[in-house]
């Protein structure tokens, strides 16, 4: 009887142990996959889509970007998120108008149907690479938090605003 004792508790011990070291594994592989994550299936750095904060942008032609907080959203008139942004963006035109600037991404001929949906806001069209030289973007809609000529915060949607 002694004996199916110690065997039974020579197997909880090992079923504790391997229970241990599929933990630990698994902790470690969640760990790689989390530190691996900003990178792509072929382990290249996945570009960032937005400036990051403290990006200088106070030499902006088309605008005054250099004193106060402006909010700069950035569309396209081909993707569907875009259309969704400017959306919401035109239908509390009131609450964002007065600090916005609204830049449209392609040729004037690809934003003009965006144009009259922004009248009142301040406006400007850019090409795509030109965007991504001055703004650093690379991924749209891209709504940029400037204050006094820096970036202090870049996301896809638009700010709650109290």
């Amino acid at each position: 009887m002694q004996g199916f004792a110690y065997a039974a508790i020579a197997v909880v011990g090992a079923v504790a142990v391997l229970n241990l070291v599929l933990t630990l594994a698994l902790a470690r592989r969640l760990r790689e996959v989390q530190a691996g994550h900003a990178h792509d299936h072929d382990g290249e750095p996945v570009p960032e889509v937005l400036p990051a904060p403290g990006l200088d942008v106070s030499g902006f032609p088309h605008a005054d970007l250099t004193t106060g907080r402006r909010t700069v959203v950035m569309l396209t008139p081909t993707c569907p998120p875009c259309q969704t942004l400017l959306d919401d963006l035109t239908a509390d035109a009131e609450r964002y108008r007065h600090d916005t600037l609204v830049v449209m991404i392609g040729t004037p001929e690809e934003t003009a149907a965006m144009a009259p949906r922004l009248t009142g806001f301040d406006t400007a069209t850019m090409s795509e690479p030109r965007a991504e030289k001055e703004f650093r973007v690379k991924g749209f809609p891209a709504v940029l938090s400037v204050v006094d000529g820096v970036v202090v915060g870049a996301s896809h949607q638009l700010p709650v605003l109290a």
